[in-house]
């Protein structure tokens, strides 16, 4: 959720590697991107894919990667797999509104594109010019509209957030804008939650002028690091509701500590090697919260004690791994010259959540190694117990991104999306309730009322 993507490796001076967010659109293959259903009414969405090719995402979860043949057809691979997938669709010339599927169950058949009401906008926000772009179902009447609260992406999300046409499909309109240092937007990137959270509450204010009488309820929909945001917003604005995916109630630095637990016993170390390494990433993520002044003797008498071990070599996390392979004073000057992105690492969730008196949904993916459910679940069922407004889904055999996967030599590839997990998000955005059955989801108890 917050890997900065870098790497380092140590020699006399050091060396490091960083990649780029934002990568160009083909024109040719951009035209199609949109939103689509089909006679007997099954929506499926076209997305754009760095380069010439195409992504599309069916509302049942199934999703593939396709690329323009010699013969005019796409086809391509399932998921996010090398693996072929049979689905081929007939996209037509640049400018048509139909496409033809072949080779999808559920989806075979003409297919027209969803027209919608899109009203791109620019927002000011902490003296900072946002870009961000409101859209609708077409119609007149009112529609709840989510504000699509980022991750840590760097990408655009006005080119690349495919929720800006899978939920108005679903009745849902839907705020998404491109956050401080990405895409159109001013400002410097950042992992600033108080920040983030204050962009996120001037764009829903910006979709309620804009929606004007369309505007139904209004909430925040925030996805991985949107999680912690979209919540602090919500204290922040008069939003309706809040949305969270694969998002966490614990604190960045426990994000990584419950990755390193999740590593080491995957790779079959013992609760006593557990027990050692939550004393480690206690250090490191004290370092981190500190801004590296808590914690310095303590890391070195850990590392002198446990670091020729194996299972001391072996962590990785979301940072732990490269501070103890560079030492806390490389690795604090790697950090804060070129990766510091102001990240709220100390973040108290269960604050926040207990100042938050709009309803919830939060959903989580049950083998999620980038953000750990297992507390975040506690945490959520103590609010609840508590009182707290919160409906908690689970999608018990799904990693981050609420996406299956199968498990190769090289890790983990990605096939679909969970099946009901978009219906689920545009039931409970219309209405604030679950109609389900949805997949395997794991559905919120009923609430028994006393007589």
């Amino acid at each position: 959720m917050l890997k900065s993507g870098f790497v380092l490796a140590l020699g006399v001076a050091g060396l490091l590697t960083a990649c780029s967010g934002n990568e160009a659109l083909d024109p040719a293959a951009i035209c199609h991107v949109g939103v689509y259903q089909t006679a007997s009414g099954s929506i499926i969405d076209i997305a754009p894919v760095a380069g010439a090719d195409l992504r599309w995402r069916a509302l049942d979860g199934q999703v593939g990667r396709i690329s323009a043949g010699e013969d005019g057809l796409w086809s391509g691979t399932t998921g996010w797999t090398d693996q072929a997938d049979p689905a081929r669709f007939d996209l037509g010339e640049c400018g048509t509104t139909s496409l033809t599927i072949e080779g999808l169950d559920g989806y075979d058949g003409v297919a027209e594109r969803i027209p919608l009401d899109i009203i791109d906008t620019e927002f000011e926000s902490d003296g900072l010019t946002l870009a961000g772009r409101l859209v609708l179902p077409q119609g007149t009447q009112p529609v709840p509209i989510a504000v699509w609260v980022h991750g840590s992406e760097r990408d655009s999300a006005l080119d690349w957030a495919y929720a800006q046409r899978i939920m108005p499909a679903q009745g849902v309109g839907i705020f998404v804008y491109d956050k401080r240092g990405t895409g159109a937007s001013g400002g410097e990137y950042s992992q600033d939650f108080q920040a983030l959270a204050g962009d996120a509450a001037m764009a829903l204010q910006r979709a309620r002028e804009l929606a004007g009488p369309r505007a139904g309820r209004v909430g925040l929909f925030g996805g991985s690091q949107g999680g912690w945001v979209a919540p602090l917003a919500a204290t922040m604005s008069d939003a309706d509701f809040v949305m969270v995916s694969f998002g966490m109630m614990v604190a960045p630095t426990d994000e990584d500590a419950s990755e390193v637990q999740l590593e080491l016993r995957a790779a079959g170390y013992d609760d006593e090697v557990l027990a050692r390494a939550a004393q480690v990433t206690d250090v490191t993520g004290r370092l981190m919260a500190s801004g590296f002044t808590d914690g310095r003797e303590d890391f070195v008498r850990l590392k002198q004690q446990w670091g020729d071990e194996d299972w001391f070599r072996a962590i990785e996390g979301e940072y732990s791994g490269q501070m103890l392979d560079a030492g806390v004073t490389a690795f604090k000057f790697v950090y804060r010259n070129f990766f510091d992105a102001g990240t709220s690492w100390g973040h108290d969730s269960t604050a926040v959540m207990n100042q938050v008196e709009v309803p919830v949904l939060w959903v989580l993916a049950g083998q999620d190694r980038e953000a750990p459910p297992d507390a975040t679940r506690d945490i959520l069922h103590q609010l609840i117990a508590e009182g707290r407004n919160i409906d908690l889904v689970e999608f018990a055999n799904t990693g981050h991104g609420i996406l299956e996967f199968v498990e190769t030599g090289a890790g983990r590839e990605s096939t679909r999306y969970a099946e009901g997990y978009f219906r689920l998000l545009g039931d409970w955005a219309r209405n604030g309730r679950l109609e389900g059955p949805y997949g395997d989801a794991r559905l919120p108890e009923p609430v028994v009322q006393e007589p």
